[in-house]
C-alpha cells in the first residue's frame, strides 16, 4: 500500500513540475533598454490603462440606459405541474402506467375555461362561433336497448315469479297474471329507459354556453385530463364515470364537458325525483334513465320485477357500448364531506364483468367543486324540516334566482381511469392473503347465481362479493375526496370557523391564508386559485356573502413612545355564527375537513389520553407529560370507528393502524410531539423501513404492538404548538359534540321506543338547549346527518335495532342495553373525547 501511495504522489509531482516549467532559449542574448527606451514604455502602458477605464464607463453607460429604457424582463416562475389524481400504486399498477405516460411529460397550462370559445377561420364560424363550435361535434350512435331487454331470459323468469306471488296474493288467473306482469315489466322499462338524442345535446350544449356565463365566472378543466379521456374513450372499453354529487349541475356539467371534447356521452343514473314535466324529458334525452328513490315500496317486500328490470337494462346497455355515469354517493352531500357510497349499480357493472357482458371497464372516479353552491343551501333539512320535492314551478324559480346570482368558479378534476379487472383481482388477491394468513394466496374465481328475488335481480352466493364491491367503492370514494379541488371559499370559511371564529384583521387572515396555502401543496392537493392572497381572500368574501361573514371597518388608536395617538383604520372578519348561517358556512369549510381529519383525530385522542395531566400544574411545571404511542394508536383507532360513517380514513388497500402511526410520526415532525424512546435503533428502524418497500412480511413485525409500548412521545408545552394543537383539536369537536349528545339522549329510549324521526328531534332539542346554556360552544353539530350516522354506528355497536312499521324505522334499545347504566356507559365512551385543554 505505501508503495502505490509513493508512486502516486511521485505521478502527480511530475505533473505539476511539467505544468509550472519556464522553457528557456539557450542560444538568446539578454537585450539590455535604455532609460528612454524603459520611459517611453511606461508612458504607453499607461495611455493604456486610461484607454481600458473610459471604454469600460462607456459601456456602463449604454448598459444602465438600456435596462431604463427597454421593459424590466419577466421575473421566472416555476409552472405548476398539471395536476392529476393518479389511480392506486397497489391496487391497480398496470393502469397508472397507460394513458398518461406522454401527457405527464408535456407542460399543460394550469386550465382552461370552458366556456370561452376562439372563432374559427371562415365567416360564419366568426360570426357564429358558438354555433359553428357546437355544430361540428362529434356524433355518436346511442342505441336503445328496449326489445333486447324484454328479451332476456333472466327478465323473463322474474316475470314469471312475479306472475306466481299474484296468482297466490290476489287470486287471479296464472294467464292474467303472466300478462299483467309482462305490462308492468314494459312500462317500468318504458319509464326508466334513457332516450338521449345528439340534436338535443347539441342544442342544450349551445343553451349553456350562452346561459353558464350569466352566473358563473368560470368552469375549469384541465386540458392533460381531457387528453386522458379521449385515449380511455378510444380504447372501446366502456367509461364508468362515478363523481361526488354536491349539486344538480354536476351531470349536466360533466355531460358538456364530454360533448364539446368529442367524448361519448354517458347514460346518466338519475332518481325518478327529477321526472317532472319538460324537465324530465329534458334530462331523458341528455342521457338521464330513472331510477326510483325507494326501490321496494312495501317494508320486507322485495320489488322483484323492479329490481330485475333495473339489473337488465344496466347489463344490457353496457353490452351496447355505452358509457354510464352515477353518483357513488347516491345523493347530493348535505354536509359539504363526501357520503358513504352507495354500491348498488357498482354491483351490477361488478356482475356484467363477472358473467362475461362486458370484456373489461374504466372506471373514471370525478370530482368537482363550486365557490359557492348553485343549488342554495340543505340548512333546512339539517334542521329536521322535510325535503321539499322539486316541482315544475320550484325548477322554474331556481334557474331564474341562480341566473341572478354569482357563483364564483367552477372546477372540475377527471382521476385517472383504471381497469375493473384489475382492481377486481388486486383485491381478491388481499382478501385470500386476509383469509389465509401470509402465506402465497391461492386465487379463487367469484361465484355467483343469477335470482330475481336479490339486489337489482342478483344473489350473490360468497360473502367476498359483496366485500369486493363496497371496497371498490370505498376506494372510488377515497381517490375522489383526495382530488376535489379546494376553492378559496372552503380555505376563508375553514380558517374563519376553525382559528379565527372570533375574528379577525384582514392582514392576520391573510397570512393564515398563504400559510394554509403552502401547507396544501405541500399535501399535493388541488389549489382551484392562484394570485395574491389578498385578492384571493376578497373575492372569497365577494362570494361568501354578508349573509355568511361579517366584514366591518374599525379603528384603532395607538400611541408609540410618548408620540400624539395615532389612530389606524383596519378590516375586522367575523364569520357569522348564528343559526342557521353557521351551518351553511361550515358547508363549505367541510371540504377542507378531509385534509386535516387524521391530524384531528390524533389530537383528539392525545387529549383524551392526557387529560388527568395536561392541565396539571405541576406536570407542566417539570414539562414532562409523555404518552406511548401505543395507547395514542388505541385511543386513535376507537375515534375513528366512532366516525367511520363520517369519514373513509384509508383506502381499503391500506391498514388503518398504519395510517395512524404514518399521522402520529408526521405529527412528531412538527415538534408538537417529540420521540422520546424507541424500542430499537437506529440502523434497525431504518432497514425494517427499507425493507418494508420489498417485502409486505415485515408489515406485522414493524408495526408489532410489543414494539409499539416502548415508543414514548413528549408532549411540547410551546405557546406555538399548543396553539396548533388546539386549532386540530377544534376541528372535530362539532362533530364529537354531536354524538355525544346523541349517545346522551339514549336515555329516553330506556323501556320504551321512538320513530327515527322523533328520536332525531330529542337529538335535535338536548343540543339546541345546550347550545343555549354555552355547553356546546358550535352551532354547526345541529346538523340531521351526523345524528343519523350516529345511529348507524349504535346499530353497528349493536345498541340499538329497529323494526320497520310502514315504511318507517322504530328504534329501541337491545335488552342488554335496555337500563340507564348501560347507556351511561356509551355515553361516557364518547364525552371523553369531548374534553378539552386549558389554553390559559
Amino acid at each position: 500500500m505505501v508503495d502505490i501511495l509513493s508512486t502516486r504522489l511521485q505521478e502527480v509531482y511530475a505533473k505539476w513540475e511539467t505544468r509550472t516549467e519556464v522553457s528557456r532559449n539557450s542560444e538568446s542574448v539578454t537585450t539590455r533598454l535604455s532609460l528612454e527606451e524603459l520611459r517611453r514604455a511606461g508612458q504607453q502602458l499607461h495611455r493604456k490603462k486610461i484607454q481600458e477605464r473610459e471604454q469600460a464607463r462607456q459601456i456602463r453607460e449604454s448598459s444602465l440606459f438600456k435596462i431604463k429604457e427597454t421593459e424590466p424582463l419577466a421575473p421566472f416562475i416555476k409552472e405548476k405541474p398539471s395536476f392529476l389524481y393518479y389511480c392506486c400504486r397497489s391496487c391497480t399498477p398496470s393502469s397508472r402506467d397507460s394513458l398518461v405516460n406522454t401527457i405527464t411529460k408535456q407542460h399543460m397550462p394550469f386550465g382552461v375555461n370552458i366556456l370561452v370559445i376562439k372563432p374559427g377561420s371562415t365567416f360564419f364560424s366568426k360570426v357564429f362561433y358558438c354555433l359553428s363550435h357546437v355544430y361540428h361535434r362529434k356524433e355518436y350512435n346511442y342505441s336503445r336497448v328496449t326489445q333486447t331487454v324484454l328479451e332476456d331470459e333472466k327478465l323473463k323468469e322474474a316475470i314469471k315469479l312475479t306472475a306466481r306471488e299474484m296468482v297466490e296474493n290476489e287470486g287471479c288467473t296464472e294467464k292474467k297474471a303472466l300478462a299483467k306482469a309482462k305490462d308492468r315489466a314494459k312500462m317500468i322499462l318504458l319509464e326508466m329507459e334513457s332516450r338521449i338524442s345528439n340534436l338535443l345535446l347539441k342544442m342544450t350544449a349551445w343553451l349553456l354556453y350562452k346561459l353558464l356565463p350569466y352566473f358563473i365566472q368560470s368552469a375549469i378543466i384541465l386540458p392533460s385530463q381531457i387528453e386522458m379521456l379521449k385515449k380511455a374513450n378510444e380504447t372501446g372499453l366502456p367509461l364508468v364515470l362515478l363523481p361526488l354529487h354536491r349539486s344538480h349541475l354536476d351531470y349536466i356539467l360533466i355531460s358538456f364537458i364530454l360533448i364539446m371534447n368529442d367524448i361519448r356521452n354517458p347514460l346518466i343514473a338519475a332518481g325518478d325525483n327529477l321526472k317532472i314535466p319538460f324537465f324530465g324529458w329534458l334530462l331523458r334525452g341528455l342521457g338521464a334513465f330513472f331510477i326510483k328513490r325507494r326501490i321496494d315500496p312495501v317494508a320486507g317486500r322485495k320489488d322483484i320485477l323492479y329490481r330485475a328490470t333495473l339489473h337488465t337494462y344496466v347489463m344490457e346497455t353496457l353490452r351496447a357500448g355505452h358509457n354510464i355515469e352515477f353518483f357513488i354517493e347516491g345523493g347530493r352531500t348535505r354536509t359539504g364531506k363526501p357520503c358513504m357510497p352507495k354500491s348498488g349499480i357498482l354491483s351490477v357493472i361488478v356482475d356484467a364483468y363477472m358473467d362475461g357482458t362486458i370484456e373489461d371497464a374504466l372506471l373514471v372516479p370525478v370530482a368537482m367543486n363550486y365557490e359557492r353552491l348553485v343549488d342554495g343551501n340543505f340548512v333546512r333539512e339539517q334542521l329536521g324540516q322535510p325535503k321539499k320535492m322539486e316541482t315544475f314551478r320550484s325548477t322554474i324559480q331556481a334557474i331564474w334566482s341562480t341566473l341572478r346570482g354569482s357563483y364564483g368558479y367552477i372546477k372540475v378534476d377527471f382521476c385517472q381511469p383504471f381497469s375493473l379487472r384489475e382492481m377486481l383481482k388486486s383485491l381478491q388477491v388481499q382478501q385470500n392473503k386476509l383469509t389465509l394468513g401470509k402465506t402465497v394466496p391461492v386465487e379463487k374465481p367469484l361465484k355467483y347465481t343469477m335470482s330475481s328475488s336479490s339486489l337489482y335481480g342478483t344473489d350473490v352466493i360468497v360473502e367476498e362479493h359483496r366485500q369486493l364491491v363496497d371496497s371498490i367503492a370505498r376506494h372510488v370514494v377515497y381517490d375522489c375526496s383526495g382530488s376535489t379541488p379546494i376553492m378559496s371559499t372552503n380555505v376563508v370559511a375553514f380558517l374563519l370557523l376553525n382559528k379565527f371564529r372570533d375574528g379577525c384583521t384582514l392582514d392576520k387572515l391573510v397570512e393564515a391564508f398563504e400559510l394554509m396555502r403552502q401547507e396544501l401543496e405541500t399535501r399535493n392537493k388541488d389549489v382551484a386559485f392562484c394570485g395574491e392572497a389578498v385578492d384571493i381572500i376578497n373575492h372569497a368574501l365577494d362570494i361568501l356573502g354578508p349573509g355568511l361573514v361579517m366584514q366591518q371597518k374599525q379603528e384603532i388608536a395607538e400611541a408609540v413612545d410618548d408620540q400624539p395617538i395615532k389612530s389606524t383604520v383596519v378590516t375586522a372578519i367575523r364569520p357569522v355564527s348564528i343559526l342557521p348561517n353557521v351551518i351553511e358556512l361550515s358547508y363549505y369549510s367541510n371540504t377542507m375537513l378531509t385534509c386535516y381529519v387524521m391530524d384531528s383525530i390524533i389530537v383528539t385522542a392525545l387529549y383524551a389520553e392526557l387529560q388527568s395531566q395536561i392541565n396539571d400544574p405541576i406536570a407542566i411545571a417539570q414539562n414532562n407529560i409523555t404518552v406511548s404511542q401505543d395507547l395514542l394508536v388505541k385511543r386513535s383507532l376507537k375515534l375513528c370507528d366512532i366516525f367511520k360513517y363520517e369519514f373513509i380514513f384509508c383506502k381499503p388497500c391500506e391498514e388503518l393502524e398504519r395510517v395512524v402511526i404514518e399521522a402520529i410520526e408526521n405529527l412528531s415532525h412538527t415538534d408538537i410531539i417529540t420521540l422520546q424512546e424507541e424500542c430499537c435503533l437506529q440502523e434497525e428502524l431504518w432497514s425494517k423501513r427499507y425493507a418494508q418497500k420489498f417485502d409486505d412480511s415485515s408489515d406485522e413485525e414493524y408495526y408489532n404492538r410489543k414494539n409499539a409500548k416502548s415508543i414514548q412521545y413528549k408532549l411540547s408545552l410551546v405557546p406555538e404548538h399548543a396553539k396548533r394543537m388546539e386549532f386540530l383539536h377544534t376541528l372535530l369537536r362539532p362533530l364529537v359534540d354531536t354524538y355525544t349528545f346523541s349517545a346522551f339522549t339514549l336515555r329516553k329510549l330506556v323501556g320504551r321506543s321512538l320513530s327515527e324521526r322523533d328520536l332525531i328531534h330529542e337529538v335535535l332539542s338536548e343540543l339546541k338547549t345546550n347550545l343555549d346554556r354555552g355547553i356546546v360552544n358550535y352551532g354547526e353539530s345541529l346538523c340531521v346527518d351526523p345524528i343519523k350516522n350516529s345511529l348507524k354506528l349504535f346499530e353497528k355497536w349493536n345498541v340499538l335495532e329497529y323494526h320497520p312499521q310502514e315504511n318507517i324505522k322504530v328504534f329501541y334499545l337491545k335488552d342488554e342495553y335496555d337500563t340507564d347504566s348501560a347507556v351511561t356507559d356509551i355515553y361516557e365512551t364518547i364525552a371523553a373525547f369531548k374534553w378539552t385543554r386549558n389554553t390559559n
